[in-house]
């Protein structure tokens, strides 16, 4: 069988990373398209995967990102024409719904951000599966146009597929000068994204100078906001892709005003602390509620925490890991919708009371559309 995959996002390489792998061992051929944006390109060359580039990121105007997405929908359709794939695969993309559905290609969605109401919309409407997470209300996205009867929630969050065949390297440690276990590591806002309204100035501005004198490895979005952190002089950040993964591992603490790099260090069984301004995500709710993360925007409130857990470093770690260890992989459940889809020619999704039930315990949505409390 021939799958499709598109990437259009740096952390998508790593969600599918697994996917890809197992599924080119079992003898299936994959055809991976990305784009321009955020380093794409470089992470997938550090892992050996062959691809084509088709089209750009349309940066943060909505004029750049419509032609952008225009063009890149035009220029997959004509690709993917000729590749005659027998199934899509992908995580938030705004393109390749489309031609998946305009082609008839059965296509499975994984999408894991109720906040990106402009993208869900161009997404939810032409995915056959839907794959989310089940901290997800699921009508937040049956609203967006999800089909009732094509939704499957997944009991975990999916960072945990980035992990597929990881080994911890100290070959970062030694290109950075880092020791494991003294450093932090940050990311700043997703200020390109069109469900962020934020301010420009970063909250980790503020924590930087209240923190305990120790390396700090952070990574900007933009040439502007690695400006705005030159002034520090304990702050490293990479020029080039590195090995965050092993970055993370070894690090003491993740202090992100992100999400993917929080999860990922999760995962890792890393302390976490969000300082995202914004709506926070189901997923982030849901692990902050858990005890797996902490959330803050207050500078003093995140530095007294990042220091608590400095402190405390190995037994929190401890509770992380056997947290994580019961939860379910995405990439486990692709492969099975996969495999099942290529035996039957069906997926395996679940009733639609079943759905409302995982994604929303404290409700329904009656028969008016509206979403009913008890």
């Amino acid at each position: 069988m021939k799958v499709w995959i598109d990437i259009t996002n740096a952390p998508h390489v790593h969600f599918f990373k697994g996917v890809i792998r197992e599924l080119e061992k079992t003898g299936h051929e994959v055809i991976i398209t990305t784009r321009e944006f955020d380093g794409l390109t470089g992470i997938l060359d550090m892992l050996g995967f062959d691809y084509y580039v088709v089209g750009k990121h349309g940066g943060a105007t909505l004029e750049g990102k419509l032609l952008a997405s225009a063009e890149r929908t035009y220029r997959l359709s004509k690709l993917i024409i000729e590749e005659k794939p027998d199934l899509a695969l992908y995580k938030h993309s705004a393109e390749a719904p489309r031609v998946a559905f305009g082609l008839q290609i059965p296509a499975i969605g994984f999408v894991d951000n109720e906040t990106a109401i402009g993208q869900n919309k161009l997404i939810l409407p032409y995915t056959t599966l839907l794959l989310y997470p089940k901290a997800i209300d699921a009508y937040e996205l049956l609203k967006h146009g999800a089909d009732p009867n094509g939704m499957r929630p997944v009991n975990g969050f999916s960072e945990l597929a980035h992990l597929h065949s990881f080994v911890p390297d100290r070959k970062v440690l030694r290109e950075l000068g880092l020791k494991a276990g003294e450093y932090l590591v940050m990311r700043t806002e997703p200020v390109k994204a069109n469900y962020f309204h934020g301010p420009e100035k970063s909250v980790l501005e503020d924590v930087i100078p209240l923190l305990p004198d120790m390396p700090i490895v952070l990574f900007p979005r933009t040439a502007r906001q690695r400006k705005r952190f030159e002034r520090f002089d304990n702050v490293i950040m990479p020029e080039r892709a590195v090995d965050s993964l092993s970055l993370l591992h070894y690090a003491r603490v993740m202090v992100g005003a992100g999400g993917t790099m929080n999860r990922e260090a999760i995962a890792l069984g890393t302390p976490t602390v969000s300082t995202y301004p914004g709506k926070l995500l189901a997923v982030t709710k849901w692990l902050v509620e858990r005890g797996l993360e902490f959330h803050s925007t207050d500078p003093l409130k995140v530095a007294e925490t990042v220091e608590k857990l400095i402190e405390t470093n190995g037994s929190y770690r401890a509770y992380l890991r056997s947290i994580v260890s019961g939860l379910e992989n995405p990439m486990d459940v692709i492969l099975r919708e996969i495999e099942n889809y290529e035996e039957s020619g069906a997926f395996m999704t679940v009733k639609m009371e079943e759905t409302l039930e995982t994604g929303n315990p404290g409700g329904y949505v009656g028969l008016n559309g509206s979403r009913d409390e008890e």
